[in-house]
């Protein structure tokens, strides 16, 4: 899963160097962001079916192989072009494995415990690459980075061969169910909710895609500063994920879940508005642990609702249709409105997506069904998603 995810947590520092490399203006860095990160969104989404059955290692396996030849293509474009055409063939990758990684977290049998060791082992390695990219590009010359983010194709590819497997029957009980308790467990998120977690990481990968910037021209930060600020919130946001879970148990899911999107809205606005480099290291610590918590428990709900893997793989392309949209919105945004709109259409869109969110963490803490599932659930085999006659 941290190879799955790691264009779109590496998207800070690949981001400044190549908009250094060629010397793109935001917008056209974002477009370049945006080109890897929907097709990575896309494969996810059309790999779904076939992440849901045996055979998950090969497929990831084969993933990795594109990805590293993309990555290692990036490395040596000579220009924009050429780079966007190497980052979709990465993207393209990447989709392949993030689909066979979600699908495996949701097979194995502890939904929570799977869900925190993904977040907790791609944290780890995102903030050790946070600091060693940049490193590279400065010592070995810009596109560097691109060729280690290529290596690590090397030890994930022995790695991914242990993902767990799901039985065939499993998947036929799934197509066959028909009762309305069983649809939450048989069907896929239906339009609302995966709109909602577009959106809400759109925000998010749209900020944390111009963090670095953030920090150096808003907060007045050196590059490198920018860069251990960065690694250092990820390391600290493994308390988010442990804090997020505790009080999940205590409270459940869907409280826990509430606190950490109020607390990481008001901290990732302070990333974009504060001029002080203490403020901007404390709200990014902040940001980042109620980021993670959010996003292990929205992997162990989906993951719990549903164990044949497709609720963790639909919710996982609809992060990767945010995380893809996000650079090219929050760039586009900052270039005709600068960071005080942004800020303000941050926050309106972590309200907005709350609501859809907030109830499938509802469902997975064993809420009623029904009715209330109509609202995140579309059944397999029916025409569409259940949108209307929601009980509250």
């Amino acid at each position: 899963m941290a190879l799955g995810s790691i264009g779109g947590n590496l998207m800070p520092v690949l981001l400044s160097g190549y908009a250094l490399r060629f010397g793109l203006s935001d917008a056209a860095s974002g477009v370049v962001a945006a080109a890897q990160l929907l097709t990575t969104a896309a494969v996810t989404l059309l790999m779904a079916r076939r992440a849901a059955l045996p055979g998950r290692a090969r497929m990831a396996r084969g993933g990795l192989v594109v990805a590293a030849a993309g990555f290692a293509g990036a490395a040596l474009s000579p220009g924009p072009a050429p780079l966007t055409a190497a980052n979709v063939l990465a993207g393209a990758g990447l989709g392949a494995v993030f689909a066979a990684s979600a699908a495996g977290l949701a097979a194995t049998g502890d939904a929570d415990r799977a869900s925190r060791v993904a977040v907790l082992g791609s944290t780890v390695a995102c903030a050790a690459l946070l600091v060693v990219v940049p490193a590279a590009d400065a010592g070995l010359g810009t596109g560097a980075g691109f060729a280690l983010v290529a290596v690590c194709c090397v030890p994930a590819y022995v790695l991914v061969g242990r993902l767990p497997e799901r039985s065939g029957q499993c998947a036929e009980g799934a197509e066959g169910a028909t009762d309305p308790g069983d649809a939450g467990r048989s069907g896929v998120p239906g339009v609302p909710l995966l709109a909602a977690v577009a959106l809400l990481l759109a925000a998010d990968q749209g900020t944390w895609s111009y963090a670095a910037m953030f920090g150096q021209e808003h907060a007045g930060m050196s590059s490198s500063a920018v860069s251990v600020t960065l690694a250092v919130a990820g390391i600290c946001a493994l308390a988010g994920i442990v804090t997020g879970s505790l009080a999940a148990r205590r409270f459940g899911r869907m409280p826990a879940m509430a606190g950490c999107l109020a607390l990481g809205a008001v901290a990732k606005c302070a990333v974009v508005w504060t001029g002080s480099a203490a403020a901007y290291a404390v709200a990014m610590v902040v940001w980042q642990c109620c980021y993670l918590a959010v996003l292990a428990l929205a992997l162990a709900a989906a993951a719990e609702i549903d164990a044949s893997g497709r609720w963790a793989v639909a919710l996982s392309g609809a992060v990767m249709v945010g995380a893809g949209l996000g650079p090219l919105a929050v760039g586009a945004l900052l270039d005709a409105a600068g960071p005080a709109a942004l800020g303000a259409a941050l926050a309106a869109a972590t309200c907005a997506a709350a609501a859809p969110v907030l109830r499938m963490a509802r469902i997975s803490d064993g809420a009623p069904a029904g009715a209330e599932l109509s609202g995140v659930v579309a059944v397999a085999g029916a025409p569409g998603p259940y949108l209307d006659g929601v009980d509250e």
